[in-house]
């Protein structure tokens, strides 16, 4: 398939978007008005199937993290909304971090809620947007072939965590976790494995002291979204959308999605999150360039 583009001004793209997720919130924001970018629909991957079967799947996974990381998700899910009523309510923040429905709602974008990517009725919404590119922002879902087969140019991935070093879920609670003194983030293009697609663009940033996940994701968000745009740039110009290259010498590793034991090894150095980190989200601007 030939990834150039290079007789258009703007790619039409599909954004894969993970509801109630901080990170896909504010790479929604920060594509909206790049003008190399025509959002044309929002996949969103929904956090609760209350299915019988969606039910037992839900209640196993809490059993895996344990109840007290599933309540503190639960708060921090909470303070995410507060903060985001803020932004409707407060007209100087209003454009500072909207959610994905108002996004949608204000520029009469489609969004589809679904349970499941690979189902016909995700097939059949994206195809209908026709799509020359699809962007995973921190998507919560495994994508097959049909789907990554849909857009003109493909699928592109922001993992947050440096490939291949930091495969899998949450790599942003990992580096920490193993008190790395560096975070990374990844943008690549999506194939049938878990984060192994050829590598676009990689950046590494210094974490500040006592840093939190949540202060992590912004902080990949952040980057994230400037690679992206570099990217779609170079896309539309017809260049090569690589903007670096992988090292041989890294480390190959896996991780899954961390369980209780992990959790409690964390929580004895270190905070998960704090609710001055979104605050500062909305009011500083280093989070938001």
């Amino acid at each position: 398939m030939s990834r150039n583009m290079n007789t258009k001004k703007a790619l039409d793209v599909v954004i894969l978007y993970s509801s109630g997720h901080l990170g896909s919130a504010m790479i929604m924001n920060k594509l909206l008005n790049t003008p190399e970018i025509n959002i044309v629909g929002v996949v969103k991957a929904e956090p609760f199937d209350l299915s019988f079967q969606g039910r037992s799947m839900i209640k196993n996974h809490l059993k895996k993290v344990g109840w007290k990381f599933a309540w503190l998700l639960l708060w921090q899910r909470c303070i995410q909304v507060l903060g985001y009523l803020i932004t409707l309510v407060l007209p100087f923040l209003r454009k500072r971090l909207k959610p994905a429905w108002k996004i949608a709602s204000d520029n009469n974008i489609p969004v589809l809620y679904c349970k499941n990517i690979n189902d016909k009725a995700s097939l059949d919404f994206i195809s209908n947007g026709k799509p020359d590119l699809l962007v995973s922002a921190y998507f919560s879902q495994i994508l097959k072939k049909e789907v990554i087969s849909l857009p003109k140019l493909g699928v592109i991935n922001l993992h947050p965590g440096w490939l291949p070093t930091y495969k899998g879920a949450m790599a942003y609670f990992w580096v920490l976790k193993n008190n790395s003194d560096k975070g990374g983030v990844t943008v690549h293009w999506i194939d049938e494995g878990i984060d192994t697609g050829e590598i676009l663009a990689r950046r590494s940033f210094l974490l500040p002291q006592n840093a939190t996940q949540e202060i992590v994701l912004m902080y990949t968000a952040v980057i994230g979204a400037r690679l992206l745009k570099r990217i779609v740039r170079r896309l539309i110009s017809g260049q090569s959308p690589k903007l670096t290259q992988a090292d041989n010498d890294d480390e190959d590793n896996y991780y899954p999605m961390p369980n209780e034991q992990d959790f409690e090894a964390y929580f004895e150095r270190r905070r998960y999150f704090r609710i001055r980190d979104l605050f500062g989200l909305l009011v500083f601007k280093k989070y938001r360039e």
